[in-house]
């Protein structure tokens, strides 16, 4: 009984609703909402008499908050974004979404163990072991038993391509994989460090203003297109240097091989 009156309450209530309506709209336990209140995750409500009122911002916020948990924030990183005033709340998603996704992701697939097994050639016994490597590396990401998203399909078939053209182990690729990983945090720490530096913290000395949202929000864009093109153009001279060096050395140990073979065979007997 006391639902149906808390509903017609809400829906009779012309300048908000009370906890439970807002615990129905946003799927959000009553219990949750006041921890979030406790954290300064949500507003406060209007309180009228002895009862708090909430409205559709409130509504708006909790959204953001589980679209920010879905991006891979913790609450209590939430809480000091939503802390630092000057902003909107769809700025703030918008910003977050763009660091989460500053190099740029390919929307992954959903697989399987039995079809990861075959793409990597991995018997059965192994494949467990196997994708569960995958998973820590941050490659795929379990949704149900045995199926599995492709968080960075394009490594992914990167090192499947390695496991066919050069007859590399499943694990071994692997082990690619995360020396690929290491070298690339450098470099993505690097430039979002010059992000901080040149662009950040002199948005946040001034205050944060709002009409600058949009320029922060290109030169963090502009970020992930310079780091992509700076890593490409470095990893191409370096790779160029490399076969040199290897292919020269591998060259001339097989010219010194064949004068020595040639040397046995033409000595008298």
């Amino acid at each position: 009984m006391r639902k149906g009156y808390i509903r017609h309450m809400a829906e009779q209530e012309p300048d908000g609703f009370v906890v439970e309506e807002l615990s129905r709209r946003t799927g959000i336990t009553v219990r949750s909402l006041r921890s979030y209140q406790s954290r300064k995750l949500l507003p406060p409500p209007v309180v009228r008499g002895r009862t708090g009122f909430y409205d559709e911002r409130h509504v708006a916020r909790i959204e953001l908050i589980k679209d920010l948990q879905s991006e891979g924030f913790k609450l209590d990183s939430i809480a000091r974004m939503l802390d630092e005033g000057g902003r909107s709340d769809a700025d703030l998603l918008r910003f977050t979404r763009s660091v989460k996704g500053l190099f740029g992701t390919s929307e992954g697939s959903i697989t399987t163990v039995e079809d990861l097994g075959g793409r990597f050639g991995v018997s059965a016994d192994q494949v467990d072991a196997v994708v569960a490597r995958a998973e820590k590396l941050g490659l795929v990401q379990q949704i149900s038993e045995g199926t599995y998203e492709e968080l960075a399909p394009r490594l992914i078939n990167a090192g499947e391509q390695a496991v066919k053209a050069l007859g590399l182990p499943a694990q071994e690729a692997l082990d690619v994989v995360s020396q690929l990983r290491k070298q690339s945090e450098g470099v993505a720490r690097l430039y979002l460090q010059l992000f901080v530096r040149m662009v950040w913290e002199p948005f946040v000395a001034a205050g944060q203003p709002p009409e600058q949202w949009r320029g922060v929000q290109e030169a963090l864009d502009e970020v992930g297109t310079l780091a992509t093109e700076a890593l490409v153009g470095a990893f191409e001279l370096v790779m160029a240097e490399q076969v040199d060096a290897t292919f020269g050395r591998e060259i001339m140990r097989g010219a010194q091989g064949g004068s020595r073979s040639r040397s046995g065979r033409n000595r008298p007997r």
